[in-house]
């Protein structure tokens, strides 16, 4: 007799989407890098290590943004398949747009507030290594990668606080919970 799979098409249909997700998140991730590295190339070579990778620079650079945006991916589409098994009024482009509104305030401060108050001292340390005005441009693009990750987190914690909850909404009638609203 043969085991019965416990997996169900509906299953199946989470776990492409969730990989789906991690995947676009990764080519975002690529993406965003190829900007960043434009801004400060220090970053990625010294702050990230990418100065001794046997690949050439850009693709060095995609290959971290790549793999940096898969965890996200995967946590935005799991929690909002949480959210869309718990309430019928889920939206794909609410919960997404929210986010995106947590991202762009997140690099939108992040970059600023690091570049401001150098918390790690990179200016002095830079002194007679990198050319005038590498030190911002390196605070700038860590603020922005501090950011992206902050950003996505806060906008999954503040709006998928309902789907992490321990007791789920029920699926029909009225949710309790107004960010459910699409």
């Amino acid at each position: 007799m043969r085991p019965r799979s416990t997996a169900s098409p509906t299953r199946a249909r989470e776990h492409l989407a969730i990989l789906a997700g991690a995947l676009a998140a990764g080519a975002c991730g690529a993406l965003f890098d190829q900007i960043t590295a434009t801004i400060s190339p220090e970053y990625f070579l010294d702050g990230k290590g990418l100065a001794a990778s046997s690949l050439p620079f850009r693709l060095a650079v995609a290959w971290t943004g790549f793999r940096g945006g898969l965890p996200l991916g995967a946590l935005v589409t799991g929690v909002g398949l949480v959210r869309a098994a718990r309430s019928d009024r889920f939206s794909w482009r609410a919960w997404l747009a929210r986010i995106m509104t947590a991202l762009a305030a997140a690099l939108a401060l992040c970059p600023a507030v690091m570049a401001a108050l150098d918390p790690f001292g990179v200016r002095e340390a830079s002194l007679g290594a990198w050319p005038r005005g590498a030190a911002t441009r390196y605070l700038v693009c860590f603020g922005l990668h501090a950011g992206a990750y902050l950003g996505v987190l806060v906008g999954v914690l503040l709006d998928g606080r309902a789907a992490l909850s321990r007791s789920p909404h029920p699926r029909a009638g009225a949710s309790v919970d107004p960010s459910m609203d699409g």
